[in-house]
């Protein structure tokens, strides 16, 4: 992939519509990027981000697709709208995670049910990577493609009351390991980056219980910011980078 493909061709973002994903598609947008196609739960977000992005760019393609990645049905319904649209992305930033810290708050271990463990892994660690089994096939066979994992900095240190979140996140290193050593001869870039605690009304109930990640917090776009420099990596010998912001 040469330099300034990353704007050329299709971007898809994974949970878009607010967050750390819009902010990246806010940022590809504001760059020039001509085609990026983001994904999200909630149809009225999607639509309300689409008219967002484009009032910034009107030369900016913007697709929206409604996609719950704790479903596999949805995620089967993206392929093949991907597929019936050509549009196959070039680059993906996989954003999507659940941390049930914002919902229930913190629990240890022997506090956690079933069905919590089984939705935490199902849509942090099995999912994402059954949607990487197809988006890396026409990466395979163009020669060429890009892959962001956003992971995190809580498993780095072992952030007590989110073990589900650590133990997926962490995950994450052996997948883009693996992703790097089965696939750089194709052209296939994977970096893994790790964000501390992101400000926004999400992590308020974080921030509040842990003030000491104050200290290591970023903003939304920083982390858009990191993601697009990674993107734009073209350097084989860099493959395989794993940032901490």
């Amino acid at each position: 992939m040469n330099p300034g493909t990353v704007l050329t061709q299709p971007v898809l973002i994974t949970g878009a519509s607010s967050g750390i994903g819009f902010a990246c598609a806010e940022l590809l947008v504001n760059q020039g990027a001509e085609h990026i196609i983001i994904t999200g739960r909630c149809p009225e977000k999607l639509a309300v981000a689409k008219q967002a992005l484009q009032s910034k760019a009107d030369n900016s393609r913007v697709d929206i697709y409604q996609c719950d990645q704790s479903s596999k049905e949805d995620i089967e319904r993206l392929f093949a709208e991907l597929t019936l649209h050509e549009s196959w992305p070039a680059s993906v930033v996989m954003n999507v995670g659940i941390n049930y810290f914002h919902e229930y708050g913190a629990k240890k271990l022997h506090n956690l049910t079933f069905e919590q463990i089984e939705q935490s892994i199902t849509v942090n660690i099995t999912h994402t990577v059954y949607m990487l089994t197809q988006l890396l096939k026409p990466m395979r066979n163009r020669q060429a493609g890009k892959l962001i994992l956003i992971g995190s900095q809580g498993w780095l240190h072992g952030l007590a009351g989110q073990a589900l979140y650590n133990l997926s996140k962490s995950s994450l290193v052996g997948l883009k390991n693996s992703i790097v050593s089965e696939y750089q001869a194709n052209g296939v870039f994977c970096h893994l980056l790790h964000p501390g605690v992101v400000i926004n009304a999400r992590t308020k109930k974080l921030r509040r219980k842990h003030p000491e990640l104050e200290a290591t917090a970023v903003s939304e776009m920083q982390v858009a910011e990191a993601i697009f420099g990674l993107l734009n990596i073209e350097n084989a010998s860099e493959n395989g980078q794993e940032m901490v912001i």
